[in-house]
């Protein structure tokens, strides 16, 4: 099994890269966010970003549940994520902030266990929402 972390190593910038736009569910809050469901949408993310609204973010799909592990490379703006298992349960919420231009070896955000979806969204989301270890995702 190749860990997903090995996945941004595959390259750095994909700038003509298109993300599917997608309204999704939280419990009853609804954010609008970029569909990274393969891994060439994955190793991008949201690099290189400079602002995430409030009520947007990314949400990762991955094909089965597997050990999640996300870095900061490249990504210029302080993020909250939210891991979830294959039913869409909320299991995790990391603070995440971006690494120095400089870090050759970023830190890695790693779930406590298998995970089918991930999360981004701008950092305190989940709290400034009241959105809580449990949540349903709905697609």
């Amino acid at each position: 099994m190749i860990p997903f972390l090995l996945l941004f190593f595959i390259a750095d910038v994909h700038a003509d890269l298109i993300f599917k736009m997608k309204k999704i569910t939280l419990n009853q809050t609804e954010l609008l966010v970029e569909v990274a469901d393969n891994p060439e949408l994955s190793s991008q993310g949201l690099m290189f970003r400079t602002s995430l609204k409030d009520g947007e973010g990314m949400i990762f799909i991955f094909p089965r549940s597997q050990e999640l592990g996300f870095w900061m490379k490249n990504t210029l703006i302080p993020l909250s994520i939210g891991y979830f298992d294959e039913k869409g349960i909320l299991f995790q919420i990391t603070d995440m902030e971006p690494a120095s231009p400089m870090d050759q070896k970023p830190k890695t955000y790693s779930s406590i266990k298998p995970g089918k979806y991930a999360l981004e969204v701008p950092k305190g989301w989940f709290v400034r929402k009241n959105i809580k270890l449990g949540a349903k995702l709905k697609l």
